[in-house]
């Protein structure tokens, strides 16, 4: 955790936020520091006296974090210095599907993504070109209603952290991004604040190659752990919000676009990037926005849903207004040397406190 962020960003303890106290969080313990940079220690807050952990260098700040910590306790302990073959060992007498099967797959996509254009060792020839994310990243850039006020950026549902790397090298402002993925942050940290990104992408099968690299790490960019849903940080904290296929992985994407809106400032930007990817898993059915056959017609088309809710009334997405007409970005995900999925993500713009414009 950069200090320089914490100082800037003053958040707030997410449990008393969610009861309506904004408790400043302060940092109580710190066990280790490097180039004003805290690897390990604990922010407290003295309202409630819950304690959040720093695990290298990610602050870990949800509301309910013994269920968190409970949850993902595999991935906050799983070693970081096993050897590609042991590794490999491990998947294999685990299986396909396993945990650390799963995880794996999910970093390969994303790391190959984020970070692939940038690894002097590859050789090209794939299938899908690395890098897709910074280009949808700027379109949604360049869409965005001129001026915006100054101040910080937040990235929601950073993954691998190239969109931060690239919010603040484009913006010059302070950048944060935030993810709820544990192996996903541990990656963008690495890179966004390390400068160096490593990563495990997917041949075939159970057969995956380890890749590592340098990169320029961004200064006025961290990495945080933090639920979308609860931000901690007060009202008006940011200029510009961005969330790149994020929407659709929450339990209320409703709700979601009220908090988006609530840590803006008045003037301040929301760009998001749907693909509309519904899945019970991750969202209750009764929280689709569209999607839903029972709707039929027009009205089970998810970007219209989408659109409806940022040129309503203050009861739909809080204080979130459409500023522009929408967008859409084709958008490829490798899977595996023979595999990929293609997109079409629906690309978004709205201000807070400014009237929707016609389609």
């Amino acid at each position: 955790m950069r200090l320089a962020h914490f100082h800037a960003l003053r958040p707030v303890c997410p449990a008393c936020r969610l009861q309506g106290t904004l408790a400043p969080l302060a940092l109580a313990c710190v066990e280790e520091e490097r180039d004003e940079i805290v690897c390990s220690g604990v922010l407290g807050c003295e309202a409630c006296g819950n304690r959040y952990p720093i695990l290298d260098g990610l602050p870990v700040l949800v509301p309910d974090l013994p269920r968190f910590l409970s949850d993902n306790l595999f991935y906050l302990t799983m070693r970081r210095d096993l050897t590609p073959g042991v590794t490999a060992l491990l998947a294999e007498a685990t299986g396909p599907g396993a945990g650390i099967d799963a995880i794996r797959q999910h970093v390969s996509s994303y790391g190959w993504d984020h970070w692939a254009d940038q690894d002097p060792a590859e050789a090209g020839g794939e299938q899908v070109e690395p890098g897709q994310v910074s280009r949808v990243l700027s379109q949604l850039l360049d869409g965005l209603p001129a001026p915006l006020p100054d101040g910080p950026i937040l990235d929601l549902g950073c993954g691998a952290g190239r969109t931060t790397a690239d919010l603040a090298e484009r913006t010059g402002q302070l950048v944060l991004g935030v993810d709820l993925s544990v192996p996903l942050a541990r990656v963008a940290w690495d890179a966004v604040v390390g400068g160096h990104v490593a990563y495990e992408r997917r041949r075939a099968g159970l057969h995956f190659e380890r890749r590592s690299f340098s990169v320029r790490a961004e200064g006025k960019a961290d990495i945080w752990i933090a639920d979308a849903l609860a931000l901690p940080f007060a009202d008006e904290s940011f200029a510009l919000v961005t969330a790149l296929n994020l929407l659709d992985c929450l339990r209320d994407p409703k709700a979601a676009l009220a908090e988006f809106g609530r840590v803006l400032t008045p003037g301040g930007a929301c760009a998001l990037a749907t693909p509309f990817d519904w899945s019970g898993a991750a969202t209750p059915l009764a929280n689709w926005l569209g999607g839903r056959g029972a709707q039929g017609g027009e009205g089970a088309r998810c970007d219209l849903a989408l659109d409806a809710l940022l040129s309503e009334g203050p009861s739909a997405a809080g204080a979130l207004r459409r500023s522009r007409a929408p967008g859409e970005a084709e958008w490829r995900i490798r899977l595996h040397d023979r595999s990929a999925m293609q997109y079409l993500t629906h690309l978004s713009w709205s201000a807070k406190g400014q009237p929707g414009l016609a389609a």
